[in-house]
């Protein structure tokens, strides 16, 4: 006998299709397997991993192979492009030889509709067993691209040499300039000449007329200032300091620290900044150069070189004629 339950009388179903449709619902074995045993569980979770693992593999695979492909073509494409700069290179190195004529030299930066007032060089010192490398080959560098820029008819070079070599070596440097100046013009000719540090604020005249007044208060023909590392940021800083201390103890105004403040001090310190930079180096890299004094400087520079060349030196010079100078534009 049935009860009601709030007034409602229960209705009795003996087939179970009738409350769960045609199919009754039985539990799926897979379902009572991973509860009963887990290790069902963690061999799915383990081979998701394997596989997530195989296509992390491939991806791997394939970016690296992607950049040794890419790599190998640069590589190709850079070794074709060295020969390429090094063949041009003897080609004009053989174009353009002075044969220590300064007459030649003048006949080719004639043609030219401008030069530069002040010309930079930047040098390496290259290792020993290299051809021209070595202390000497450096002190050769130097002085033959003092001749060639005296030849050119420009009175004012800096060299920049990271380590500061020749400004250790003033006298070597001085003898190596004043025997290339006279194989060049000649023993009864020889154009008198000035090495300045300007981080010391010294000077050498020719090969050993420093206590020469008649030699210093003649005409000079080419002034050549050596600058290093030490020339270049170490030196702002320096004054920095300088300038702050001063400030500090009230010896000078902050309003009195300008730029032309600023840029007179670094002219009385490392030199006036120069119109053309030839970097004799085989890549483009300032080296720590003055930061200062290139703000509108122009740069040459030839790919693949770090041999210091009249044609090298002629080309810079071709350049500059022809470049278009927007001071302050």
């Amino acid at each position: 006998m049935s009860t009601k339950v709030n007034g409602v009388e229960p209705v009795e179903v003996s087939d179970p299709k009738l409350l769960f449709g045609t199919k009754p619902v039985k539990p799926s074995k897979d379902l009572i397997k991973s509860v009963v045993d887990p290790r069902i569980k963690a061999s799915s979770k383990r081979a998701k991993s394997e596989g997530k693992s195989i296509t992390d593999r491939l991806f791997f695979y394939l970016f690296h192979l992607i950049l040794l492909t890419i790599y190998g073509f640069y590589s190709i494409f850079r070794s074709l492009q060295y020969v390429n700069n090094r063949i041009r290179i003897k080609f004009l190195n053989l174009a353009y030889n002075p044969s220590k004529t300064p007459q030649i030299i003048r006949d080719d930066v004639n043609k030219l509709s401008k030069l530069p007032k002040r010309l930079s060089a930047v040098l390496n010192l290259k290792p020993e067993e290299e051809e021209g490398g070595g202390f000497y080959g450096l002190l050769n560098d130097a002085s033959e691209l003092t001749t060639w820029t005296l030849a050119s008819g420009i009175s004012t070079l800096s060299i920049y040499e990271y380590e500061g070599t020749l400004k250790n070596n003033v006298e070597d440097l001085r003898a190596a300039i004043f025997k290339k100046l006279r194989d060049y013009f000649g023993p009864t000719s020889i154009p008198k000449f000035v090495v300045k540090i300007p981080h010391l604020n010294v000077q050498f005249y020719g090969l050993n007329h420093d206590d020469d007044d008649n030699y210093k208060n003649d005409v000079i023909d080419i002034e050549v200032s050596l600058l290093s590392v030490e020339d270049g940021k170490a030196t702002i800083v320096e004054l920095t300091k300088t300038l702050a201390e001063l400030a500090k103890k009230k010896e000078i105004s902050s309003k009195n620290i300008t730029v032309d403040l600023i840029d007179g001090e670094l002219t009385e310190l490392v030199g006036i900044e120069p119109d053309l930079i030839i970097l004799f180096t085989p890549t483009l890299a300032l080296q720590g150069y003055p930061p200062w004094h290139i703000r509108l400087s122009e740069f040459y520079w030839e790919a693949d070189n770090e041999d210091v060349t009249y044609a090298i030196f002629l080309r810079a010079l071709q350049k500059y004629s022809t470049c278009k100078i927007n001071v302050g534009k």
